[in-house]
């Protein structure tokens, strides 16, 4: 029996979804391979002529059958990288999107910027010296454990309404030994009487009437309480906005990561509360409008 070439088959590969119409054809079906083979980009292009054992060509081409039914990559591998870590994920809870990672850089800035208090002894011994970060609507956690990977002197509680996703969340900080506490809850409720300096959060933001017209990776294999924001998208940031302030310290940041046509409608919510600073629309590396900040005040 004739055995494929690495090259022939990770083009065969390509062209079965392409015909399916999946985006980056190329790049799932080399990302496919290097999954199955446990190898990197640089090791197949190097081994590009090389010939495939033919139960390699069987379970890869049972992997491409699965991204062709429109089964997400990651879905499929079990991880997406995130902040330069590898999460884990599944089908409870959002893949962590590209478009995210301006909220975690934008909220690392705030609190490095931050003001440190100087506890007393008390206070250390308890453990309240460190800066009170509220990961809301967490997920997988990509938001929250990256923040206490890359910021130092903060104590990081990562909250979801879904104990599913808050499952996976604990695996990730596990996985990239990060601190966190994890609460199970609707929004705020499991928080109250206490106090964060930064509340951050990437809640569901998607128009209703929207999801049935996303990707078919989206709508059919993400947790749609993770993507429905509402009839107009805005439901969690009336409750965020709404009720932040009594969770926050005198001077405590929000910062929420919003769809591309939402940041008028933020700031103009943010100030009928009258609660906060002037808000600041932070765009993302695209240039599209994805993070509104604000200040109690």
């Amino acid at each position: 029996m004739l055995k494929m070439k690495t090259r022939i088959l990770i083009n065969e590969g390509k062209h079965r979804l392409a015909n399916a119409f999946v985006m980056d054809p190329g790049v799932d079906a080399e990302a496919l391979y290097s999954y199955l083979t446990g190898v990197d980009k640089v090791a197949v292009f190097m081994n590009a002529e090389k010939e495939v054992d033919p139960e390699v060509e069987e379970e890869y081409f049972k992997l491409i059958e699965r991204r062709a039914s429109r089964v997400p990559l990651q879905h499929i591998t079990g991880c997406q990288s995130f902040m330069g870590y590898n999460f884990k994920v599944n089908d409870k809870v959002l893949i962590p999107r590209q478009d995210t990672e301006t909220l975690v850089t934008e909220a690392a800035r705030v609190i490095q910027a931050m003001p440190r208090k100087r506890p007393g002894l008390i206070d250390r011994i308890r453990g309240r010296d460190a800066m009170q970060v509220l990961d809301l609507c967490t997920g997988s956690g990509c938001v929250g454990i990256s923040l206490s990977k890359i910021c130092t002197g903060i104590h990081v509680t990562c909250s979801d309404v879904s104990e599913d996703a808050l499952t996976v969340a604990r695996e990730n900080a596990s996985e990239l030994h990060a601190k966190a506490d994890f609460c199970c809850g609707n929004m705020f409720e499991p928080h109250k009487g206490r106090k964060f300096d930064v509340i951050v959060s990437n809640p569901p933001y998607i128009r209703k009437a929207m999801i049935q017209i996303l990707q078919e990776e989206v709508k059919d294999h993400e947790p749609v309480g993770a993507l429905d924001g509402g009839r107009d998208g805005l439901d969690f940031y009336r409750i965020i906005v709404g009720q932040a302030h009594e969770y926050l310290n005198p001077g405590g940041w929000l910062l929420v990561e919003i769809g591309h046509d939402q940041g008028e409608e933020l700031r103009k919510m943010i100030k009928d509360s009258g609660r906060y600073s002037p808000a600041e629309v932070i765009r993302d590396l695209p240039g599209k409008d994805r993070v509104v900040k604000c200040k109690l005040i």
